[in-house]
Parts: structure tokens; C-alpha cells; sequence
């Protein structure tokens, strides 16, 4: 047996085997301009999940964990179209993930630095791989394990589902085809047909970008002219993240005590450490973007979602939660009602050149700086992990930046929520140019947010 091959074994299917139809290897819209994107932009956002357990791993245990990958949603990457304009597709990858091995013992005070250095190793959902696993031993006998794949690959909901059904030893039910050659005589027109019979969406979809409003790119506080040098292009910058860890039911009883539910409790949270760093608009509102999943069983979709959006009067929001609440289910009314804005123009994504999708990509992420929250509820018992109990878990997004890019973006901020085994994390991942560059300032923000808000946790 080669090093390629994964040997054959007789498994449980997933627990969405019969519930829904298989949607098949063509791309969605979405997944095409999360590739395009890509490509246009030279960087990409993924997707880090990091178990830290108490003891030495077993070796056995992380090998298992990586042939079993193979069996499931992870287990594939993108072939293009032989059209330019074509809808790629996706083949199987049956290549079990490269693992880092670090058994020299790093200081436990240098894991998220650690973890922000799985970045520099390359993930590519059309080359390969889609995803890598790193293990890192720690000087107190405690080892981190990590897992991180491309977003194109899978979202936040599509990565838990892989990691999940590779602990419990299911496979996904779908078999994606093998790589063939791009262009066969089948392939060419195979495409054509479907590039012809998607013309009139893609019509559509002109139409509605071209009636669209010129939107222009914010200029934060700190984009002012200051008489400083700006920072100079290719100078590596990274997010600093933070956690948070409570008491679910502590949490989810102080929630109440506040009229709302731990969700809401949450986004508080990130709409105050928001504006404690200047992440508002011209209106000292923050813009809370939340995605929504439409993943049904059996989906082969790697980003199966859209997004509600959500402004927000931070000092009023502070006062009485239940203002965001009432807010949040009127967005959410007007998203059943109307949709969003960015959907109707995906059947276009195929058609356009890489530097209208750089805008679209501005579009996408709005002018007003958003602020991202992801909230995933509470986590099958699988994702513990494969090698036991842990005793932290970070889920997290990483993104290789420069210092011109994330000041150009004006920062970033992302707050993901989620329970396991009687805790609740919150995972905050923040980046203000000028004022927020680091974990130690990133520290005291989140801290007296959490304070303000009247809530006890541990902060790591």
C-alpha cells in the first residue's frame, strides 16, 4: 500500500445518509466567488479548530483521525472548468491531510502565537491540501492539536460536520469523482450546457449589480492623515485573538437575568468590544453581521449560507439587551421577506474578471465595518476531538494579512460563540490599525467589556 492509498473499511454512514437529495459536484455560486476571491485577492479567510488536552496524544489516535478525513466532506478539492466561464467542480482528494509535528515543548504562554503561525503553512482548495492537521507538544506535558482547511473547502458549520463524522468513524454520503483531464471532449461540453442554461440568471444578476447604488470604501478614524507613514505593503500582521470561557448555565442565568437568551447575551458582548475600539460608523452604530447556514442533510455545499446584518446603538444596547434582540428579529423578518443583498448577484460570479470580483468582495463585506458573529450553539460531543477530553477548544478564524491590507480593510473583528460538555466559549478575533495591533491591547478591550456587561469568565 502506497502512501496515497487509505485503506477500504466497512463504516456507518452519516446520520444525514436518507434525509435529503445529494446536491451534487458542481460548484454553488458561493463556493466559486469564496475560489475566486481567492485568486483575485492573493489570500484567503480559513477556518481553525484547536483542542488543547492535558497529556501527551496518542500518535495512533491522530492517524486515525486523518484517514478518517478522507471519508468525508473534507475529502475533495476543486477541479476548474475548461470554459473560463465555466461552474468548476468538485473531486475527490482521497490524500490524507499532512500533519506538523512539533515535539520540542513550547512555553504554554506562546500558543496563540503558535496557532497564529499555522497561517505561513499553505492550504489551496484546488492544488491541495484543502487542510492540514499541526500537533504541538507544551512545556507543562499538554499537547495542542489543530485542524485548519480553506473556506472554500467547507464553512464553519461544514468543517464541524467533517470533524465530527471523522471522530465518530461516519462517512459522508456523498462519492465525489475522480480528477480527470480539464479538457476532454465530455468536460467541454458538459459545461457549455450548463454555462448556456445559467445565462438567463447570470442576465439577472447584471441587471441588478449595474442598478446597484456606487457604494464608497469607508475611511475609519485612523485612516485620517496623521503626518505618519502609513505601513508599509508586505509587512506581516496578524489578528490577536482572545478567549473567553464560562459556566454555560451561569451564562445562559445571567442572560436572563437581562431579558434575553445567551446568543443576544453574546452579541452584546461583541457590539461592546466593537465600540470600544472604534469599530462604528459615521452614526456610532456597529454593523453585526451574522451568517446564517442553510445546510440541509446531505449537503455538499462548502459555504451553505447567507447573512443577516443587524445596526446596532451601542450605549442603548448596553442599557437594555432586549433592544438588540427586538432588532434582530426584525432584521431577520425583512431577510424572509426580501433575501439579501449580495444572492442575486452570485449567478454573475462565474462571468466576471478578477478585478470586478475584488469589488464584489467590497460589496459583500459592506462600507460601514462590519463586525462578524457566528454563533454555532452547542457542539456535538465529537467535537472534543479525537484524542479525548480537552481541556481547552478555540474555534477561530486565521487569514495570512499584511499590515496595508488590514489597514486599508479597517481591521477586522470576529466573535464566535459555543458550547461543549457545561461551558460556554467565546472566541474574540480583533484587529484595530493604530490601536488594537496586538493581544495585550486586545486584552483590556475585551476584559472591560465583559466587566461592563456584568458577566464572569475565564480569559485566555
Amino acid at each position: 500500500m502506497t502512501a496515497n492509498q487509505v485503506p477500504k473499511r466497512r463504516r456507518p454512514r452519516s446520520r444525514f445518509t436518507d434525509e435529503v437529495a445529494d446536491a451534487g459536484d458542481l460548484l454553488c455560486y458561493m463556493d466559486q466567488a469564496s475560489f475566486l476571491a481567492l485568486r483575485a485577492l492573493g489570500r484567503q479567510p480559513m477556518g481553525l479548530i484547536t483542542w488543547v488536552y492535558p497529556h501527551a496524544v496518542d500518535e495512533a489516535s491522530i492517524e486515525t483521525f486523518r484517514r478518517s478525513l478522507t471519508e468525508g466532506l473534507a475529502a475533495r478539492l476543486l477541479q476548474r472548468s475548461p470554459l473560463p466561464w465555466g461552474r468548476h467542480r468538485w473531486v475527490a482528494n482521497p490524500v490524507p491531510a499532512p500533519v506538523t509535528w512539533s515535539r520540542t515543548p513550547l512555553p504554554v504562554d506562546k500558543l496563540q502565537a503558535w496557532r497564529g503561525s499555522l497561517v505561513e503553512l499553505p492550504v489551496d482548495p484546488e492544488h491541495g491540501p484543502g487542510y492540514r492537521i499541526a500537533v504541538q507538544a507544551l512545556a507543562d506535558g499538554s499537547t495542542a492539536v489543530s485542524i485548519f482547511a480553506s473556506h472554500t473547502l467547507g464553512d464553519g458549520h461544514a468543517g464541524l460536520l467533517a470533524i465530527a463524522d471523522a471522530v465518530a468513524g461516519r462517512s459522508f454520503p456523498h462519492s465525489f469523482p475522480a480528477a480527470s483531464r480539464r479538457w476532454s471532449v465530455s468536460r467541454l461540453a458538459r459545461d457549455t450546457v450548463e454555462s448556456v442554461r445559467a445565462l438567463p440568471d447570470a442576465a439577472r444578476a447584471l441587471a441588478a449589480f449595474l442598478s446597484r447604488p456606487r457604494q464608497q470604501a469607508p475611511r475609519p478614524a485612523h485612516a485620517a492623515n496623521t503626518g505618519q507613514p502609513g505601513p508599509a505593503a508586505g509587512l506581516a500582521a496578524r489578528v490577536p485573538v482572545v478567549q473567553l470561557v464560562f459556566d454555560a448555565a451561569a451564562f445562559e442565568a445571567r442572560a436572563a437575568q437581562l431579558g434575553v437568551k445567551g446568543g443576544i447575551l453574546l452579541m452584546t458582548l461583541a457590539t461592546n468590544v466593537a465600540a470600544r475600539m472604534g469599530r462604528v460608523d459615521a452614526q456610532g452604530r456597529v454593523k453585526l453581521v451574522l451568517p446564517v447556514s442553510e445546510r440541509k442533510p446531505g449537503d455538499s455545499r462548502g459555504n451553505a449560507l447567507r447573512s443577516v446584518s443587524v445596526l446596532v446603538e451601542p450605549a442603548q444596547t448596553l442599557g437594555d439587551p432586549r433592544t438588540l434582540q427586538r432588532s434582530l428579529r426584525n432584521a431577520q423578518a425583512a431577510f424572509l421577506r426580501q433575501g439579501d443583498e449580495l444572492s442575486p448577484l452570485l449567478p454573475l460570479v462565474p462571468y466576471v474578471p478578477l478585478w470586478l470580483m475584488r469589488r464584489m468582495e467590497r460589496m459583500a463585506l459592506g462600507t460601514d465595518m462590519p463586525v462578524g458573529c457566528s454563533l454555532f450553539g452547542e457542539l456535538p460531543a465529537e467535537l472534543r476531538g479525537p484524542c479525548g477530553e480537552p481541556s481547552q477548544l478555540w474555534i477561530s478564524p486565521i487569514e495570512r494579512f499584511d499590515e496595508a491590507t488590514l489597514t486599508a480593510l479597517g481591521g477586522q473583528l470576529f466573535v464566535e460563540g459555543y458550547s461543549l460538555g457545561g461551558r460556554m466559549f467565546a472566541t474574540v478575533s480583533g484587529y484595530a490599525p493604530g490601536r488594537v495591533t496586538t493581544r495585550d491591547a486586545l486584552l483590556p478591550v475585551v476584559c472591560g467589556a465583559l466587566g461592563e456587561l456584568g458577566m464572569e469568565g475565564m480569559v485566555i
